[in-house]
């Protein structure tokens, strides 16, 4: 979805969601929500902050209205450096204890968090420094959450089942796991996947260790999934209800960075 016409950036505000897989962003008016410009960039063969930062300068340069004064900057980080913690056990001083059980960290890592107040939960997390810089260099104060966060309150929030689902969604070589029953979570997770056999595995891996029923318990797909999908079938030969929450009209990523943010 593309509107070259601009005529008040200082109206405008961008959303950005940056991950190893791709970028995407999408730029609306900040007086009555109207989209101005949608656009997702898949990345090859990155596999480091450093190879993406390359990728999202190339964009940067090939893109002139992201090369404008915005009102507002949102930077989502998708990536599996994140454990979501409890608030009542949160302790600031130890961020580093959350995450090094279950992820790969350095000592140069930056870690920060998100607090979900509504959910009375905290996502630790390590955002791209390279990357922030870069966006500070060229936006000036931006906002950055990891995109986790997002996706727990605009899930949970909502949520009104009293029995247990599970929600996944695809990116190009990940998927993002959230099990909750009404409110409460009860698993999140990410993946990196190269066969559907992969995906199929860690979903009902989830299924077994919450004692979830493949039969009973609804599973929602979203993202780079469709119904021809070899992923899709496999799950859907394993899993008895499973919904699938696409937007055909656009592209998955841009549209899932719209439907966490509840534009």
């Amino acid at each position: 979805m593309t509107n070259k016409s601009l005529e008040h950036p200082e109206n405008l505000i961008v959303s950005i969601q940056v991950s190893l897989d791709g970028f995407s962003f999408f730029i609306k008016k900040s007086t009555d929500g109207l989209c101005i410009e949608s656009k997702s960039f898949d990345f090859k063969n990155v596999h480091t902050p450093q190879r993406a930062l390359e990728e999202i300068q190339k964009i940067f340069e090939a893109t002139p209205s992201l090369n404008q004064a915005f009102e507002e900057v949102i930077v989502l980080y998708a990536n599996e450096l994140f454990t979501v913690v409890p608030k009542a056990l949160f302790d600031e001083n130890r961020l580093t204890d959350y995450l090094k059980f279950n992820t790969k960290i350095l000592k140069t890592d930056f870690i920060v968090y998100d607090e979900i107040e509504t959910l009375d939960l905290v996502n630790v997390y390590v955002p791209y420094t390279n990357i922030n810089n870069f966006f500070f260099d060229h936006f000036g104060t931006f906002t950055y959450y990891h995109s986790q966060s997002i996706l727990l309150n605009s899930i949970l929030s909502n949520a009104q089942n009293k029995r247990a689902e599970v929600f996944v969604h695809f990116e190009k070589t990940s998927l993002t796991l959230i099990a909750y029953q009404g409110q409460k979570l009860l698993l999140s997770n990410q993946f990196k996947f190269e066969t559907p056999q992969d995906c199929i595995y860690y979903i009902l891996f989830c299924y077994e260790q919450l004692q979830l029923d493949p039969e009973v318990h609804q599973l929602t797909l979203s993202g780079k999934i469709s119904e021809d999908d070899a992923n899709y079938k496999l799950i859907y030969d394993y899993v008895r209800e499973v919904v699938l929450n696409n937007n055909s009209k656009e592209d998955h990523q841009s549209s899932f960075l719209k439907y966490q943010l509840g534009l």
